[in-house]
């Protein structure tokens, strides 16, 4: 039997699972995207990319740990492939009040620096500091890169607003939901909320490393610099705000001062899909003329999308291979 599966969005989540799907089960299934959005245009594409659980909460700390070290050889695999947009870089974060570091034995490299250090390079106001070796997966390049790989795998992608899931389900065998935000609106789920970053892309090649100052500033090298941040709860709003944009500069420049002549690329807003517990788990279906259909979630990573995104799509096609195989019995 050959599956037909839709994936719903083309984010980090929806096109690695789609991909992932592709690469595990290859003729057994057709691969179908459907999305309101596409690169560059996603959630994913505005942010940096950077290896580093951030604004995520789970209460299966296990899972976090197993998702996101798989994420991260992932991009060292990728880092090997030309044109995939991963590559090691080195950086620091700078903090007041201690703190256990989420992962810290996945990292290349990690040490906590000494007072001395702290002070030499400029940042004695922070009370802790330490210095680490990381991935980043710059998303629009990687993005680009796997959206190729699906479509020469034979998968196919429309771009539609779905209103509802009903519009899709009579079509396929099984869904896999990478809606992010949008599950409040399909599925009903009110857990999930936006968390509001605002960001500033700039032209920067003298930055080298990457750096985590405090709650709210960070600078994140790329091929275009991003310079942040907010983490405003519950805030829709997608516009850029000026007062905002001069505050994360001002910051930046204050800490970083070789960004004093960096070149201003763009502004952008993204919402991150934040949720008390990732939701990688099965629901089954049933629709309003009462077929039953299963629907595999991937969302809720909130700041840590990047980080997580491979590990999730391998946990959600494991949780697709199970239905497959209890309907192949039926």
């Amino acid at each position: 039997m050959v599956w037909n599966v839709c994936v719903i969005g083309a984010g980090i989540n929806g096109l690695g699972t789609a991909r992932e799907l592709q690469r595990r089960f290859g003729s057994q299934v057709n691969v179908t995207i459907v999305t309101e959005k596409t690169s560059p245009d996603t959630t994913s594409d505005v942010a940096a990319g950077l290896w580093m659980p951030y604004l995520i909460n789970d209460e299966r700390p296990e899972l976090l740990q197993k998702w996101g070290e798989q994420t991260f050889e992932h991009m060292a695999k990728m880092e090997r492939e030309p044109g995939s947009g991963a590559f090691l870089c080195s950086g620091y974060e700078f903090y007041d009040e201690p703190k256990t570091v989420a992962a810290i034995s996945t990292y290349r490299c990690f040490r906590n620096l000494t007072r001395k250090e702290i002070d030499d390079l400029g940042f004695g106001e922070f009370k802790y500091g330490n210095f680490r070796t990381t991935y980043f997966l710059e998303p629009t390049i990687y993005l680009k890169k796997i959206h190729k790989e699906f479509q020469e795998a034979g998968g196919k992608l429309f771009q539609h607003r779905l209103k509802s899931v009903d519009e899709i389900a009579g079509r396929f065998d099984l869904i896999v939901n990478c809606a992010g935000l949008g599950s409040r609106e399909l599925f009903g789920d009110k857990e999930v909320k936006a968390i509001r970053g605002q960001v500033i892309r700039v032209r920067c090649p003298a930055l080298k490393h990457f750096y985590v100052i405090g709650d709210d500033v960070y600078c994140l090298p790329n091929h275009t610099a991003v310079l942040g941040g907010t983490h405003d709860e519950d805030d829709y709003d997608l516009t850029v705000r000026p007062e905002v944009a001069e505050r994360i500069l001002n910051e930046n420049q204050k800490y970083i001062p070789v960004l004093k002549d960096a070149e201003i690329v763009k502004h952008r807003v993204g919402l991150r899909p934040y949720r008390k517990n990732v939701r990688v788990e099965v629901e089954h279906y049933k629709t309003k003329d009462g077929k039953k259909i299963p629907i595999v979630h991937n969302y809720g990573q909130g700041g840590s999308g990047i980080t997580m995104f491979y590990g999730c799509a391998l946990h959600a096609v494991d949780l697709a291979e199970a239905e497959m195989k209890n309907r192949s019995k039926i």
